[in-house]
């Protein structure tokens, strides 16, 4: 009786219609959002990738998991989780993205969030990457590393800016104080952009002592237009 009670108040529930769902979304919810066709293994663009940014970038990343385009309804749904305050869709999230990565499992040995500066995390009241990391590292067994890896400075919010700007602000901006010897890191984010922010981050985490770091996010956002038709 008890656990029934239990169950139905903890019942996980869509992220989308807030109808009930184990798996973070319904089905109706999950076919709205829009899938990645034959996404780059290594970048996470869809193919064939007119400018791929590990020409651009120094890529530290072995690999890019992040299934979904960031357009509508899950940049709606990525926004509120971000901005306003809707905590509870980074579980709602995770679980959507874990059967993604769940190729990953046995591969991975820990996740770190990419870590927001304290003055950010002091006004948001919350890391979004945490909140997505957190669900999701119980879902494969694994543990969530944040001591002594931290974001040096507060950066300008990057929405909109080009690559060799988002390069230039996150250049030197993590720290990693902490042995990560011999370890499989997953990355976890909302959204990869350019790629700056993830990669900054596993140069920091592979001078540490990590063998591997893969990116594990939501959503990709797609290449720009001009990129196309080049």
């Amino acid at each position: 009786m008890v656990y029934g009670i239990l169950a139905r108040l903890f019942v996980e529930s869509c992220f989308g219609c807030g109808e009930a769902a184990a798996g973070g979304s319904c089905a109706v919810c999950a076919a709205e959002l829009v899938r990645i066709p034959r996404a780059c293994r290594r970048c996470g663009l869809a193919q064939p990738v007119a400018r791929c940014p590990r020409t651009e970038l120094r890529w530290e990343v072995d690999a890019v998991v992040a299934p979904y385009s960031y357009e509508p309804p899950l940049d709606h749904y990525l926004h509120a989780l971000k901005y306003r305050g809707a905590r509870h869709l980074g579980r709602a999230l995770a679980l959507t993205l874990k059967p993604m990565v769940d190729g990953a499992r046995g591969r991975i040995d820990a996740l770190v969030p990419v870590p927001l500066h304290r003055t950010r995390l002091l006004e948001r009241g919350y890391n979004q990457a945490q909140e997505i990391a957190a669900p999701l590292a119980r879902a494969l067994g694994v543990p969530v590393l944040q001591r002594a890896i931290a974001r040096r400075a507060a950066v300008e919010p990057q929405t909109g800016q080009g690559a060799s700007r988002r390069r230039a602000g996150v250049a030197g901006v993590f720290r990693v104080e902490r042995s990560l010897t011999g370890l499989r890191i997953g990355i976890v984010d909302d959204v990869v952009t350019t790629g700056a922010t993830v990669n900054a981050l596993a140069a920091e985490l592979r001078a540490a002592g990590a063998v591997s770091c893969v990116v594990l996010a939501v959503a990709r956002t797609g290449e720009p237009a001009q990129a196309r038709n080049v």
